[in-house]
């Protein structure tokens, strides 16, 4: 009998014994990523070292995106943070090195409306698109000064930034 006829227990349920119902992987750790010590089959019996308690993975943020180059759609997940590797996009630019504002997104084609220097500041009218000629990445742009309308490249071949996000 478990229990005897005054009430004295002599047997109780383990809380630390468990049975394995599929094949497991023992772990070193709780992570999923933790190094795998042995593979446990169907119907192995485990002791539990501690009594069991929830473990919770790391948050993480995810959002369905396209790429402007080629227009690919899929997916980036990222722990949220002041880590994160993507930021909100602003419709604000700034020049960083001087850089020519040309009539259409067709750089080699176009006639040059006027040049940005260091430090102009520009609001966003249209893009970022990808010049198919130079294959570039180009973004339309006006001034609040004279308001003038043009696209502009916004880094160099090896990668410098002539516009940055303000």
């Amino acid at each position: 009998t478990l229990k005897g006829n005054q009430g004295t227990v002599y047997v109780e349920a383990s809380d630390c014994h468990f049975v394995a119902d599929r094949p497991l992987s023992l772990r070193t750790g709780a992570a999923r990523d933790a190094e795998v010590v042995r593979e446990v089959s169907k119907g192995e019996v485990l002791s539990g070292a501690e009594p069991p308690k929830e473990v919770r993975p790391a948050p993480r943020v995810g959002t369905r995106a396209r790429a402007v180059e080629d227009g690919k759609v899929g997916w980036i997940v990222f722990a949220p943070g002041p880590k994160a590797p993507v930021r909100p996009w602003k419709a604000r630019y700034v020049c960083r090195a001087p850089v020519d504002i040309t009539g259409s997104l067709d750089a080699t084609g176009s006639a040059i409306v006027r040049r940005a220097n260091v430090g102009d500041a520009f609001g966003v009218v249209e893009g970022p698109a990808v010049d198919k000629a130079s294959g570039r990445r180009r973004v339309c742009l006006a001034t609040a000064d004279d308001g003038v309308v043009g696209w502009a490249t916004l880094r160099r071949e090896d990668g410098t930034p002539f516009l940055e996000i303000a």
